[in-house]
């Protein structure tokens, strides 16, 4: 499959209607109807670039940022991508900026750029499956917990904010107030 194929199958996300809010209360609304996930198999892996996904990328967020100017919510929103990989998922997701924090029950480590986690998901060794082996050998023993790798796992998270443009939300009414301006004169 091409890389061209590849994005083919997920030009809907370029579209797609994303779920506007200014309420932190609406968090699971935001997750549910906000976020998106690209899988990749061993064969297709050869084929992407990191470039290919952040162009593809690049046009998910135009698509949002278009939606969120005439939106009547009054809040930015956070853009944020990890690697999900136990489920061998990229993932992509937006929230209102109204939100203190990422809603993970995970510890964080953000990076600087977006470049970081799709090379990790571009260079996963588990797109296909995890080989039991490899597992943690944790034995769900409650005096345990501390000593294994959960407790000590970290999610690489990016995230960045997506400006509202209040002059392009704001066009029509002050073309009106313009008009009716000139109309008193």
């Amino acid at each position: 499959m091409s890389e061209e194929e590849y994005f083919n199958q997920y030009e809907s996300y370029i579209a797609e209607k994303i779920f506007l809010t200014d309420e932190t209360s609406q968090i699971q609304n935001e997750i549910y109807e906000n976020m998106l996930s690209f899988t990749v198999s061993k064969e297709q892996q050869a084929n992407l670039t990191i470039t290919d996904f952040i162009n593809f990328l690049s046009r998910i967020k135009n698509n949002t940022k278009s939606q969120l100017n005439v939106s009547k919510t009054n809040s930015d929103l956070i853009y944020y991508i990890w690697y999900d990989e136990l489920a061998g998922q990229l993932r992509i997701n937006f929230i209102n900026a109204n939100h203190s924090k990422l809603p993970f029950e995970a510890k964080l480590e953000f990076t600087s750029n977006q470049v970081e986690i799709i090379n990790e998901f571009l260079q996963s060794e588990y797109l296909d499956k995890i080989i039991w082996d490899q597992l943690s050998n944790d034995t769900g023993d409650l005096q345990d917990k501390e000593n294994t790798e959960i407790s000590d796992f970290k999610l690489k998270v990016y995230k960045e904010i997506i400006r509202k443009d209040a002059r392009r939300a704001n066009i029509g009414s002050s073309q009106i107030t313009g008009i009716q301006r000139n109309a008193e004169f």
